[in-house]
């Protein structure tokens, strides 16, 4: 074969490669392009937050009551802390709590003659012994006013040591009965947030993209820098809701 036409052949083979990998290429920047398009709409969206509180009261109360004596004998101390647990635990039931309401908690023995930096240790008074009783009640009231009375033991030889004042808990399940309501209403008005800000930037609200629900925070009622939550028999729980909305438009 003349290399005349041979030459020619492979020119036109040569630029009709070239022409199907030009349109290869135009056709994959053009789908390529119309992905990132779509990746962009997409990715329209707003993040907003919804919160929803009420008020509510504990549920439960608790109280330390804690006392303590000094001996020089350990035995006999002992048994005298022993004789104030027991005033401690008698006036309680006057008060109407029950068994099952009181809990006497471990001893705390301290030996003065034991720490090296003390030289005045009085001998009479070797051994300082203290120990807790917990109140644990429902009764929110009851236990409000034995925390206001308690210089009552003291009047009954209970000597009383640092004894801190009660706490008040909203319990588990009683958090339990309004989390889904309060969760409800925090998201709904997550919804009206993201309706507000999509009909100022000329768009709708579409599905939701993700969902946090996020968490329940229980505040005193009438916050103060003299009474925490704890301390604090009326409540302010808070839910709040993060929602991701995407956007569309009109």
């Amino acid at each position: 074969m003349d290399s005349a036409p041979r030459s020619k052949a492979l020119a036109i083979g040569i630029v009709i490669g070239a022409l199907v990998l030009a349109a290869g290429s135009v056709v994959a920047g053009y789908l390529a392009g119309k992905g990132v398009l779509m990746s962009r709409l997409e990715d329209r969206y707003v993040t907003v937050k919804g919160v929803a509180e009420m008020e509510m009261k504990a549920d439960l109360a608790t109280l330390p009551i804690r006392f303590s004596i000094t001996a020089g004998d350990l035995k006999a101390g002992m048994g005298t802390l022993d004789e104030s647990a027991k005033l401690v635990t008698a006036y309680l039931k006057e008060q109407g709590f029950k068994d099952d309401e009181i809990a006497l908690q471990r001893v705390e023995i301290q030996d003065t003659l034991a720490q090296g930096y003390r030289n005045d240790v009085n001998k009479n008074a070797r051994f300082i012994l203290t120990q807790n009783v917990l109140v644990r009640s429902n009764d929110i009231e009851q236990v409000r006013k034995v925390s206001r009375e308690i210089g009552e033991l003291a009047r009954r030889g209970v000597v009383l040591n640092d004894t801190p004042g009660p706490n008040f808990i909203v319990t588990a399940e009683k958090l339990n009965e309004i989390k889904p309501g309060l969760i409800r209403q925090a998201t709904e008005r997550a919804k009206v947030a993201a309706d507000e800000f999509a009909q100022t930037s000329g768009g709708k609200v579409g599905g939701i993209r993700r969902a946090n629900q996020g968490v329940i925070v229980i505040l005193a009622r009438d916050e103060s820098p003299f009474e925490g939550e704890y301390q604090a028999v009326d409540k302010r729980i808070r839910a709040v809701t993060t929602v991701d909305y995407f956007l569309t438009k009109d």
